[in-house]
């Protein structure tokens, strides 16, 4: 009756590590989020010790492809691009513009 779960005691070390990965990516999105938000360059970010000792060349395309992560960078986009018209390119003071 209890090999019915989850395999039987073998499961349990594979959910700690399924937990640990979950756990352990959650901490990358998060830092990458909030290094996005200090306006930093997201190579530099995936370049960052942090990132390097917590993830592998497998897990960073995943990270930079995550919901949260996606965010972030299209905020910093938009902060970026923030002060640009449409025509003119960077928003400059009008008066010097025409004369």
């Amino acid at each position: 009756m209890t090999d019915d779960i989850d395999g039987g005691a073998g499961g349990i070390p594979k959910r700690f590590r399924d937990l640990s990965a979950d756990v352990r990516e959650e901490r990358l999105v998060r830092y990458v989020v909030k290094q996005l938000g200090l306006d930093r360059h997201m190579d530099d970010i995936m370049n960052d010790d942090e990132v390097l000792a917590h993830s592998g060349e497998i897990t960073r395309p995943d990270l930079m492809q995550n919901p949260a992560v996606l965010r972030a960078l299209e905020e910093q986009i938009k902060r970026q691009f923030s002060g640009y018209s449409a025509v003119t390119g960077p928003d400059a003071d009008d008066s010097s513009a025409s004369g």
